[in-house]
């Protein structure tokens, strides 16, 4: 495990590089590592901003909420769970993406389209299987594709 070796380790700042199927690389932002496990899952928070609503889970933004992302090297998903001010979960938003590269200052991936998502009464989503549809038809290997919509469904089961 990378994290063993280079880190990064309890306190460092880690970015969140996003990747797109079409070659973009969005920063998600930069966090501080709070914990690193003996299986080589990072955990790293992130204070938000206010304004705006937390994609896909329709719930507002607001100043001093904090994102907890775990992210663990070759994991073909990581969850961030975001948590207002007084520690109230506002919901848990499931990327699913290539396998998760944990470098000394980054974490990377390329996002897969699919989301599942856990919303604050306890409801389940998945969303954006169109846009995986729409890059199948693009040229996506379908059985790229049905990885994602293992991923997906396992993780569906498990929130």
């Amino acid at each position: 495990v990378v994290a063993d070796a280079f880190g990064p380790r309890e306190g460092d700042a880690l970015r969140i590089d996003h990747g797109k199927p079409d070659g973009r690389l969005i920063t998600l932002g930069e966090g501080t590592v709070t914990g690193v496990d003996a299986d080589g899952t990072v955990t790293v928070e992130r204070e938000m901003t206010g304004g705006g609503t937390y994609d896909g889970l329709g719930v507002d933004r607001e100043a001093g909420d904090v994102a907890e992302t775990s992210l663990k090297e070759g994991r073909w998903w990581y969850p961030t769970t975001y948590r207002g001010r007084d520690g109230t979960v506002r919901g848990t938003y499931v990327n699913v993406c290539t396998p998760v590269e944990v470098f000394p200052d980054a974490a990377r991936y390329v996002d897969l389209h699919v989301d599942v998502m856990k919303h604050p009464d306890g409801t389940v989503e998945r969303v954006d299987d169109e846009e995986l549809a729409e890059s199948v038809a693009a040229g996506t290997p379908e059985a790229l594709a049905e990885k994602v919509r293992s991923v997906a469904s396992a993780l569906e089961n498990a929130l």
